[in-house]
C-alpha cells in the first residue's frame, strides 16, 4: 500500500490535484454542528442521529475519489447530481443518512472552494496549488481533537451500502474504487495523527498571514446553513447554482494573482484589488441563517 500513497503523494505535487476543500476534521465538525443545531426538520434529524455514522462518514466520503480531475467525467465525485442520484438510489435509512452526508460535503464546499480559499489566496498571493492545500490544512489545525478523535472512529465502522452506492456512481476513475478507497482511509488516518496535527499547527503559529478565529467561524456559519438548505429543499436549493469544486471561483483567483503579479513588477499599488477580493469573498456568517433560511 505504501507504493499507492507514493504515487498518490507525488500526483498530487505533479497534477495538482486538490485533495480537500474543508479538511476531513472541518466536515466531521460541520455535521455534528448540523445534528445539533434544530436547523433540520424534525424527521430527518431524527433519520440522521438513529444513523449519525452514515451520516458522518457521507460528510467525509464525497472526497473519495483521489485525482478527481482525470476521472473519465471530470470531478464526478462533486457533482451535484451524483450527490442526488446516491439519495435516490438508497435503499435503507442507513444509506439515506450517507447520501445526506455526502450532499452536505457538496454544499459545505461550496464555501470552501467558492469563498474562502479564494479570498485567503488573495490575501496572501499564493498558488492555487500550494495555496490550496496551505489554507485547507490552517482551516483543519484549528478544529478540536475531539473532531479527529471523532474522524477516526468514523472511518472505523463498516458502511456496506453506502460502499455499493459510491462504486456504482463513481465509474472509471484514475484508480480503481478499491484503490481509492484504501488511499483516501490511509490519507485520513495520517492526517488524523497528533504528530501531524502538532505540525501544521506550527505553519500557524509562525505564518505571517493571519486566520482569524472570528472568519472562519463565519464561513462555518455559512456552510451550516446550506448545508441545511440543500437537505431541507433538496433540488430546489439555491445551493445548487454554485458549484462545489468552485472552478470559476478558482480560475479568478488564478487570474487574480497573475494580475497582482504584473502590477508588482509594474510597482502599482495592490492594496486594492486585494481589499476588493477579501470584500467579495467575505463569509457571509450569521447573515448566512437569513439568506438560505
Amino acid at each position: 500500500m505504501w507504493p499507492i500513497l507514493a504515487l498518490a503523494a507525488l500526483a498530487v505535487l505533479t497534477l495538482g490535484d486538490e485533495v480537500w476543500a474543508w479538511g476531513p476534521a472541518t466536515h466531521v465538525k460541520l455535521a455534528g454542528d448540523l445534528m445539533s443545531s434544530g436547523l433540520l426538520p424534525a424527521a430527518l434529524a431524527s433519520l440522521l442521529g438513529r444513523h449519525a455514522w452514515h451520516f458522518l462518514y457521507g460528510n467525509v466520503a464525497a472526497d473519495i475519489v483521489f485525482a478527481k480531475k482525470l476521472s473519465r467525467i471530470k470531478q464526478i465525485c462533486h457533482h451535484w447530481t451524483t450527490g442526488f442520484a446516491m439519495l435516490d438510489g438508497s435503499q435503507s435509512d442507513e444509506d439515506r443518512a450517507f447520501a445526506s452526508g455526502y450532499l452536505c460535503h457538496l454544499a459545505a464546499d461550496t464555501v470552501a472552494h467558492g469563498k474562502y480559499l479564494p479570498r485567503q489566496m488573495a490575501m496572501s498571493r499564493s498558488t492555487i496549488g500550494f495555496g490550496h492545500l496551505y489554507w485547507e490544512v490552517r482551516a483543519d489545525s484549528r478544529i478540536d481533537a475531539a473532531c479527529w478523535r471523532l474522524l477516526r472512529e468514523t472511518l472505523a465502522q463498516p458502511y456496506p451500502g453506502a460502499m455499493n452506492l459510491m462504486e456504482l456512481h463513481l465509474p472509471d476513475t484514475l484508480l480503481s474504487f478499491d484503490a481509492n478507497h484504501a488511499v483516501f482511509n490511509r490519507l485520513n488516518l495520517l492526517a488524523s495523527m497528533r504528530s501531524w496535527r502538532r505540525s501544521i499547527g506550527l505553519w500557524g503559529r509562525v505564518s505571517r498571514w493571519p486566520l482569524s478565529d472570528a472568519v472562519l467561524r463565519d464561513y462555518h456559519a455559512e456552510s451550516l446553513a446550506r448545508m441545511a438548505d440543500v437537505l431541507t429543499r433538496g433540488a430546489q436549493s439555491t445551493v445548487l447554482h454554485d458549484d462545489p469544486n468552485g472552478n470559476s471561483a478558482l480560475a479568478h483567483a488564478r487570474a487574480r494573482r497573475k494580475l497582482l503579479r504584473r502590477m508588482k513588477r509594474a510597482r502599482l499599488p495592490l492594496e486594492h484589488v486585494v481589499s476588493e477580493a477579501a470584500a467579495c469573498l467575505a463569509p457571509a456568517g450569521d447573515g448566512a441563517f437569513r439568506a438560505y433560511g
